[in-house]
């Protein structure tokens, strides 16, 4: 069980939850969530940010606070993309989330880049995740093939409404844990699981 200031609920009241609920570990369908770069790009300079759960200042800040929080709820994290990890690394570490990061997976670790499914599944395989139990974050279509080709959950920017499971304008635009039962509960739909 992972601690947190609120737990599973109703899926539309996710806070419904007394202080210092427990979320058990098999609640959550999803247990890792792989951001597309240009993903974590954008959200960091997100100019519609507005303070959901998080008190920071900045969209950068929130992000960051953002990937402690699910750490706490113990969902696995990664960055794809097909540039050189050299520069996503540095971007990254510039930003200060190199390190929220449980692997980055890039251009110099595949044969073949997005739209093939090599970059998702090497990135889910070094976590020990199935693909049924992951979410990608994509901003391009061959990225969402990608994901798609693999199995994974699909979530997209608005451009990408007609190829994406899930349309979501930026990570930190709502509260974390309503953000998630949302993905688990389409997931489980989708799946055909109540």
């Amino acid at each position: 069980m992972s601690p947190v200031n609120f737990g599973p609920s109703d899926v539309h009241n996710p806070r419904d939850v007394p202080f210092g609920g427990m979320v058990p570990e098999s609640f959550w369908l999803t247990k890792a969530l792989l951001f597309d770069f240009d993903w974590v790009v954008r959200d960091s300079k997100n100019p519609h940010y507005t303070k959901t759960d998080y008190p920071e200042e900045s969209p950068l800040a929130a992000l960051k606070s953002c990937y402690r929080l699910l750490r706490g709820f113990e969902v696995r994290t990664a960055v794809t993309s097909n540039l050189a990890q050299k520069t996503v690394v540095a971007e990254l570490a510039g930003m200060n989330l190199a390190e929220d990061f449980d692997n980055i997976r890039c251009f110099e670790d595949v044969t073949e880049l997005k739209p093939k499914t090599e970059l998702h599944l090497l990135s889910l395989d070094m976590m020990g995740v199935k693909a049924h139990r992951a979410v990608a974050f994509e901003t391009t279509l061959d990225g969402v093939n990608a994901a798609k080709e693999a199995g994974i959950y699909c979530v997209g920017t608005p451009d990408l409404k007609s190829h994406v499971d899930m349309v979501l304008n930026s990570f930190i635009e709502g509260p974390l844990i309503h953000t998630l039962e949302i993905i688990d509960r389409k997931k489980r739909e989708k799946l055909g699981m109540k």
